[in-house]
């Protein structure tokens, strides 16, 4: 599926910068999707899904097409906060939609996808990092995300129950922040979700496996907006499907619950 090329009509003027940073343009002429059978569905994401919402946008096809809008799970809550309009939103844990769900702009909600919290490595592991452990000597230079987003949180739960302080780290605002810093070795390393660390693979990127006490649930919540959309309706509930499922397994992400 391509990238949806239709705008809602109507934009309030704040969230006007917000459509143009998840690629809203005008329709071309034309131009297929541009028409009234082909609806949007403007769906917000957790960064760390970024593969993920790519391969569902080719996959899907139950009516609508997909429009997207990538960033942390705080960021994205705070959008929809000041009222950007959005059909369904998929965070990285269930706190980060907690002032959401509390101002009734949730309809429908459904945990799809967990995933859990691993060390990455930058190429060649230049810092000779060995065990979370290593993280508190100096020499080591690590990337962790800020506590207001999950993969913050998350970290603090895998340091926390492991007693390691850090020393020399960086704060990033989402889990692919972090991996960038990895990835570039800006970081010796970086604490991410495991699927961060597989999509990096191919760069040199290797991850130890650390004792997560509570692995993250991905929440995938209908808004009470889009429950007046049915194309979005379809779509939250394709998600809980098989296909969506396959998806998710193959980027790395647990069923839910695991």
């Amino acid at each position: 599926m391509r990238f949806i090329s239709r705008c809602r009509q109507i934009l309030a003027p704040s969230v006007v910068l917000l459509a143009v940073a998840a690629g809203c343009s005008a329709p071309v002429p034309g131009d297929a999707s541009a028409t009234p059978e082909a609806p949007s569905i403007t769906v917000f994401a957790a960064a760390s899904l970024t593969d993920v919402i790519a391969a569902m946008n080719e996959a899907y096809d139950g009516g609508g097409r997909l429009r997207t809008n990538l960033g942390s799970s705080a960021q994205l809550s705070s959008q929809l906060l000041s009222g950007a309009p959005a059909d369904v939103v998929i965070a990285a844990d269930l706190e980060a939609l907690d002032t959401v769900r509390d101002e009734g702009l949730i309809a429908r909600e459904r945990v799809v996808a967990g995933n859990t919290t691993v060390l990455a490595l930058a190429p060649g592991n230049p810092g000779q990092v060995a065990a979370l452990a290593d993280l508190s000597e100096n020499r080591v230079q690590t990337a962790v995300c800020a506590p207001s987003v999950p993969c913050g949180r998350a970290a603090a739960r895998v340091l926390d129950a492991a007693g390691v302080a850090l020393s020399g780290e960086s704060r990033e605002d989402s889990a692919r922040s972090v991996l960038t810093k990895v990835v570039t070795g800006q970081a010796d390393a970086g604490l991410v979700y495991q699927t961060d660390a597989l999509s990096a693979a191919k760069q040199g990127v290797t991850y130890l496996e650390v004792r997560d006490p509570e692995p993250n649930q991905y929440p995938a919540a209908l808004t009470a907006e889009g429950a007046e959309h049915e194309a979005a309706v379809r779509f939250y509930e394709w998600l809980a499907g098989e296909e969506a499922a396959g998806i998710l397994r193959d980027a790395g992400f647990r069923t839910p619950g695991s």
